[in-house]
């Protein structure tokens, strides 16, 4: 209901007034939910090595809340109905083309690391407007109606793999490479229970990553490039940098390296993290031992 309801005020609004509306609600979620608010400024301040009174806590959670909420209803205007490619590109601004040249060259496709932090649709319509077939790969969300993430990325000619269907959503992802597309996947909030994946502490916490990105990655020999996010106003603005260097250890290890990417972006622009997303906000922050792996110690694997 309450979908329908957001869904009916976003076409009466348009896709120019949608980011307003949903830093609006953000602000309004913030205050208003006091309890998770709480409890989320207690276990970022312990992820960022700060105080749990530190004034800077809350003010990047409620930043978080109003950048990521107005990408939400951003992003649910532009798939509800297809808008103007024109205008959606005006609205971000997309770095680092040139790696993906690169490793576009190779042949292989190239697979996109990201993260849930502002309108990362956007960065799809940027790459298919520079000319490069899109292959996404997404989870069905609760507050949406089935099937309205895969036909709204259609009606720009992205290709929609469902992450939940398994090894089907593997195959296609193998087959998406092997046509030279680049595939976008996250790995930032982990995929459920541990028999799942594998565990990794993340920002304090442990969760169970999926090894499917950095399998994909080893099977296809694509290159993994990650997406930074930059700037939230007046634009979007994002950057693709080079590749993370992977395959030279176990399966273990290159999630591992793509788990701390993710983390040390998170970390440099934590304003930008959707905090508040289900999972990681849920999950209790781990003993003060650190997982590590033989071999990782001491690597920065962000730089």
């Amino acid at each position: 209901m309450m979908f329908l309801g957001v869904r009916t005020l976003l076409r009466a609004a348009g896709f120019s007034r949608a980011h307003t509306i949903g830093t609006w609600l953000g602000e309004l979620q913030f205050r208003v939910g006091w309890r998770l608010r709480n409890s989320l400024q207690r276990d970022i301040a312990l992820a960022l090595g700060r105080r749990t009174d530190d004034p800077s806590v809350s003010a990047l959670l409620r930043e978080a809340y109003r950048v990521n909420n107005g990408a939400v209803l951003e992003i649910m205007s532009m798939l509800d109905r297809r808008q103007s490619v024109d205008q959606l590109a005006a609205s971000c601004e997309l770095d680092g083309l040139e790696n993906v040249r690169e490793a576009m060259s190779g042949g292989r496709g190239a697979i996109l690391l990201g993260a849930h932090m502002g309108n990362m649709a956007l960065v799809t319509i940027q790459l298919m407007q520079a000319g490069w077939p899109v292959s996404v790969v997404y989870r069905d969300a609760k507050m949406m109606s089935a099937g309205f993430l895969q036909s709204g990325l259609e009606q720009y000619g992205v290709q929609a793999i469902l992450a939940n269907s398994g090894i089907r959503a593997y195959a296609q992802m193998l087959t998406a490479l092997k046509q030279g597309r680049i595939v976008c996947v996250m790995l930032d909030q982990g995929i459920g229970t541990a028999e799942n994946g594998m565990v990794h502490r993340f920002l304090g916490k442990d969760m169970s990553m999926s090894a499917g990105p950095a399998q994909l990655a080893r099977a296809s020999r694509a290159p993994v490039l990650p997406v930074a996010m930059k700037v939230a106003a007046p634009v979007w603005k994002f950057e693709i940098q080079p590749p993370i260097p992977l395959g030279s250890g176990s399966l273990e290890a290159d999630v591992e390296r793509m788990t701390r990417w993710t983390e040390n972006q998170i970390l440099r622009t934590p304003q930008f993290w959707s905090w508040h997303h289900r999972r990681w906000c849920h999950l209790p922050i781990a003993p003060p031992h650190p997982l590590t792996l033989p071999g990782t110690q001491g690597e920065d694997h962000g730089r």
